[in-house]
């Protein structure tokens, strides 16, 4: 599974979080680059849970960077102040982060107007200074990446960066705006998120996505994320989060639940939606008799197995309808539907109207 924006030119869905690295790897391929590093930085105390991707250069000296190397790393301050700065790259001179006795290019733009907050893309190489055209590559590679993560293709799609203290990295400005306006939406995505995830996978995989729905300031609020790091080295990892409005036929709020089996079988559903689980191979995930799971589920997540299932389906079968121009057999498809009919009955009965129809409205 992906984690996916809508893509005006082609009407697909296409992934966000493989942004950074298809961009480093472009990087690399194109100017020649044999390091890069990526991240959204506090200018004024960079975190290692910043850093969204770091190609050529190690993670612990990406770490020492963010913890003091910054304070003395001139291409760093003159990019704070022009754009972009360009020089060579020594242990204990600029561009500390990056292999020393390189050719360096460090790009800087601001993340939130009147915030320390910046978006930092550093860019080396052995052979040769970079010419003003790849300069400029860089620059707008920078603005790419920026801008595919601020204007995300969805009017309900909210993206976050969360760091591992729970602490606001960085947020689309429609989302930063609710926030401002309503604390209690990012103060209960810190408090719920992590206790949530690490209770229904026991094994939180970096890279991996998840689903939730939970209750943000006093919204049911469908939430997909996962958790990454930067690269080898770099042990702080962030949360990368979408965020979008649940609607009253969609999956329930459901937080922390007193059983721990009930938790893990939510977490396998959400993974596992499109191969349509049955109720003995959940039970037999979470090693119990489906007759006791069965029970177990509906009293701690207040809806049955079934109709969590369904649910789920459901909401993925919305959203595919409403962020892309997939043909609705596909979209059966992709939401675990075995075929299109039963797709298009399940759909009128449980929403009320049909797949083609609810598209129509958006």
């Amino acid at each position: 599974m992906n984690t996916y924006s809508a893509d005006a030119s082609s009407g697909a869905v296409v992934p966000w979080r493989d942004t950074p690295g298809a961009y480093t790897d472009q990087l690399k391929r194109e100017l020649g680059t044999d390091g890069v590093i990526l991240g959204v930085f506090d200018a004024r105390r960079p975190g290692a849970d910043e850093c969204l991707a770091i190609q050529g250069a190690k993670g612990a000296q990406v770490a020492q960077w963010c913890e003091k190397g910054f304070k003395t790393d001139t291409l760093f301050r003159e990019a704070r102040r022009k754009g972009v700065s360009t020089g060579k790259t020594s242990k204990n001179g600029p561009g500390p982060a990056l292999p020393a006795s390189r050719h360096a290019a460090v790009f800087v733009q601001p993340a939130v107007v009147g915030t320390n907050r910046v978006w930092y893309l550093a860019l080396s190489r052995k052979v040769k200074a970079f010419t003003d055209v790849e300069l400029t590559c860089g620059d707008l590679a920078l603005t790419m990446v920026r801008s595919q993560f601020d204007h995300t293709g969805e009017p309900d799609l909210g993206r976050v960066l969360l760091g591992d203290d729970n602490r606001l990295i960085h947020a689309d400005p429609r989302t930063e705006a609710v926030f401002l306006k309503s604390p209690k939406v990012l103060a209960d995505l810190a408090e719920q998120l992590q206790p949530v995830a690490e209770q229904r996978w026991e094994d939180l995989a970096d890279q991996a996505l998840h689903e939730v729905t939970l209750n943000l300031g006093g919204q049911s609020t469908w939430v997909r994320f996962y958790r990454g790091r930067a690269g080898r080295g770099v042990d702080r990892r962030h949360m990368y989060i979408e965020l979008r409005t649940s609607g009253n036929d969609d999956l329930p709020a459901v937080g922390v639940v007193d059983d721990e089996r009930t938790a893990l079988a939510m977490g396998y559903i959400s993974d596992h939606f499109v191969d349509t689980p049955g109720l003995t191979e959940l039970a037999e995930y979470v090693e119990t008799s489906p007759f006791h799971f069965h029970r177990l589920f509906s009293n701690h997540a207040d809806i049955s197995p079934k109709h969590f299932l369904l649910r789920t389906q459901l909401q993925h079968a919305k959203w595919l309808l409403r962020a892309s121009r997939e043909q609705i057999g596909e979209v059966s498809v992709q939401s675990g539907f075995a075929s299109h009919g039963h797709f298009t009955a399940t759909f009128h009965r449980m929403v009320g109207i049909s797949p083609s129809q609810y598209r129509e409205k958006f």
